[in-house]
């Protein structure tokens, strides 16, 4: 836990010293924070979560992590997919969803937003946000329209969608909040979008509407530290956690500028690494919220008044008093919880009630042996999927006898596993590493990439008369036609159109940003594993200027 404590310091540094790139493609400076966000502006719809298997950080707006749908059985791999790096420069932390056509969404360490095929694992479309390490931990929410929401280090809230041509996300909307976000977002029942950033607070934003962009609707303040996404009851309570050791349960105004209305608060008696919240609230049918703290304490509380119903004592034995539950609870069709903690034990739960008191009866443990960072996904079968700090993922059944399960298939990664897993209608599961790839496995298919030999993510740097620095490239080859997405150092952004014959090929370049169009073209061969070519172009203020680029994979 001290690792992420760090990486939030580090970035909210980064993001306040970061400047806009000074080169060729120069973003416009100056104007409000909001300006980018009105200029993007183009819906005008409250969203919905989409019809989706998997739409949303824990599945749906309660987090119970729990699928109707089965798993595969082994460990069967359809395909993976490598971002090319790994742990703070790649590595994947966000929790895969699932749009309404299948395609599967996440972030990545190196700032990249991924689109995949859910068959092949080929990229669809890709969008970079403006940090490239420890960049993006705010898994994604995507509504009916198949437009994805998700927040990321640069301190934004991103709305993207598809684009109608190239692989570079279109902007739907965005909005910078001043200051970096960690947590993943979530709707209200009248379309307000609720997100944590890192001056911890908690925002609920409403997205565009006519010719007005997204807004800050409400502002909740907390004393510490967000790392817990929020949920939503079916009255529309959003409720949410902080490090400060509290949990609030809090009525969003209903006009823009009036307090937001605290029902109830829970306090575990400590904050921080005693007793502050990490992990996402998961309300059941009955109104009863689950809430693990840093004291390795199961909360159950009722959601009406946030008194505790019953609590349970997870790490009492294993000694661990200091950051030690980080996993969500899932929560089956008769109320068992399931959960992990610091001491690698999953815990299946149930509710037991006596004469006098209410507690927790332990039905089953699975010993996973290294602590637990990931949150379980249960399956229409009865299999929970889990991940390790190790790296291996586990599917778990419950045992015919006696209280330890035994795994029902392992599988091992290169990286620590923080992201969880989605599952797919067709029965495929998508879970991601910090080794720097997502896996999808399935039983009986087999995925087959139709890209060519320059798809995928490129790193390396670029040189032209006003700077040097670093560079990412996103690529997807068809045939001898090149589409792709660029990411200059500072935050200059945008997509790439080109054409291959043999080892060599021409491109065109295109900013980001509308405010300021620009233009540019260039040359580029491929030898071995090494990308490079040159470039010339105009840049927004009309300097006419050129450079050169090498990136490997």
């Amino acid at each position: 836990m001290k690792r992420r404590q760090w990486r939030s310091l580090w970035a909210l540094a980064l993001w306040a010293l970061s400047t806009a790139f000074l080169g060729m493609l120069l973003l416009p400076k100056g104007g409000s924070r909001f300006a980018i966000a009105v200029a993007e502006t183009e819906q005008a719809s409250s969203p919905t979560v989409a019809d989706s298997p998997w739409p949303k950080y824990r599945g749906d707006r309660t987090h119970t992590g729990r699928s109707p749908h089965t798993g595969p059985a082994s460990d069967r791999l359809k395909w993976t997919f490598s971002t090319g790096r790994r742990e703070k420069e790649g590595g994947i932390e966000t929790d895969p969803v699932i749009g309404p056509d299948g395609t599967v969404y996440f972030g990545a360490n190196n700032g990249i937003f991924y689109a995949l095929d859910p068959e092949s694992g080929d990229i669809r479309w890709a969008f970079p946000t403006r940090f490239d390490i420890f960049a993006i931990y705010s898994s994604p929410f995507v509504d009916q329209k198949g437009i994805v929401y998700f927040g990321a280090k640069d301190g934004t809230v991103y709305a993207l969608r598809a684009p109608r041509k190239g692989i570079l996300g279109e902007v739907v909307w965005s909005l910078n909040l001043g200051t970096t976000i960690q947590t993943s977002p979530t709707f209200t029942p009248d379309g307000t979008l609720v997100i944590g950033a890192d001056d911890w607070a908690y925002y609920g934003i409403t997205p565009p509407r006519g010719k007005s962009g997204p807004k800050i609707q409400w502002r909740f303040q907390t004393q510490g530290t967000l790392i817990t996404s929020p949920a939503v009851d079916a009255d529309g309570t959003v409720f949410v956690a902080s490090m400060d050791g509290t949990v609030y349960a809090l009525e969003p105004p209903k006009q823009a500028g009036q307090p937001v209305t605290v029902r109830w608060t829970f306090a575990s008696g400590a904050r921080d690494d005693k007793g502050g919240f990490e992990n996402a609230p998961a309300i059941d049918e009955a109104g009863t919220l689950y809430m693990g703290g840093n004291n390795g304490i199961l909360y159950a509380l009722d959601t009406k008044t946030g008194k505790v119903k019953w609590s349970f004592d997870a790490i009492a034995r294993s000694g661990y008093r200091t950051y030690a539950i980080f996993s969500s609870a899932a929560i089956g069709p008769d109320r068992t919880i399931y959960f992990g903690g610091k001491n690698g034990v999953l815990y299946a739960l149930r509710e037991s009630r006596g004469f006098f008191s209410t507690g927790a009866q332990v039905l089953w443990r699975y010993n996973m042996g290294p602590g637990i960072q990931s949150s379980p996904l249960l399956a229409a079968d009865g299999t929970i999927y889990l991940g390790d700090e190790k790296g291996t993922f586990h599917a778990v059944r419950a045992p015919k006898s006696g209280e330890w399960a035994t795994p029902l298939w392992k599988f091992a990664t290169q990286g620590i596993l923080i992201s969880s897993a989605a599952l797919g209608a067709d029965g495929t599961l998508y879970t991601a590493s910090m080794d720097g790839k997502a896996y999808a496995f399935h039983d009986t298919k087999k995925g087959k990439s139709s890209q060519g030999l320059l798809s995928g993510t490129w790193y390396g740097t670029y040189q032209d008369s006003g700077s040097t620095g670093k560079m990412t490239v996103v690529l997807v080859q068809r045939g001898a036609e090149v589409h792709g997405m660029w990411r200059l150092q500072g935050g200059a952004r945008g997509s790439l159109e080109g054409k291959m014959e043999g080892n060599r090929g021409t491109f065109a370049l295109r900013p980001l940003s509308k405010a300021c169009p620009g233009s540019g073209e260039g040359t580029m061969k491929i030898a071995g594993s090494t990308l490079s070519g040159e470039y010339r172009g105009q840049d927004c203020r009309g300097k006419i200027d050129g450079g050169k680029f090498a990136v490997q994979r």
